[in-house]
């Protein structure tokens, strides 16, 4: 199953013709969450830019479909976005730009078990086992920023442009936020204290 923009869609579709079957797309997020319960596909690539918060129908797709291993695609490696999937239960996060030998690896490898993290990020990883052995939710930096630019309140499209990052990103990084924190909405978020 792939769940991103079209342009992308065809992109994964034309690189895994012929060594996978590609049983559903989805433009968005509530379309990827329904399909993945319908079709309970092996793999799911969800693009980070997916409309109505990726991170979200990454959660979405591994509570409705829990034997699907989900892979996200990002546009570029951000230490805090591979955090979010792998916390949302992605087994899987690479670049939209990879290339088509290498997105058929990565989907064999995901498909027989294994996680699929370039190897650069790994370390990030691993920082963050060590940190959640140690008993420590603290928020990421970006978190912080993000959070410091909510309690001043600045509304999404407002921080994204102060940090540079597109509003999805910003969207995850509260999404991420309230997850870590136990807050139920945006409002009971920026009242919360970070540790």
């Amino acid at each position: 199953m792939v769940a991103h923009v079209p342009a992308i869609r065809l992109g994964v579709r034309i690189a895994l013709e012929g060594a996978f079957q590609i049983r559903a797309e989805a433009g968005d997020a509530e379309d990827a969450i329904a399909a993945a319960q319908r079709e309970q596909p092996e793999i799911c690539l969800i693009g980070l830019d997916l409309p109505g918060e990726a991170i979200g129908a990454i959660q979405g797709i591994c509570e409705v479909a829990p034997g699907t291993a989900v892979i996200a695609l990002a546009d570029s490696p951000d230490p805090d976005d591979l955090l979010s999937c792998v916390h949302a239960g992605a087994v899987g996060y690479v670049f939209v730009g990879i290339r088509a030998v290498a997105l058929r690896r990565v989907v064999a490898a995901a498909r027989a078990g294994e996680a699929v993290v370039p190897r650069a990020m790994v370390l990030v990883l691993v920082r963050e086992l060590q940190r959640a052995a140690s008993g420590d939710t603290a928020l990421t930096p970006r978190e912080m920023q993000v959070l410091d630019l909510l309690r001043r309140g600045r509304s999404t499209a407002a921080i994204a442009e102060r940090l540079g990052i597109s509003t999805v990103t910003v969207r995850r990084h509260i999404s991420a936020s309230m997850h870590k924190m136990g807050a139920k909405d945006r409002a009971a978020l920026a009242q919360a204290r970070s540790s």
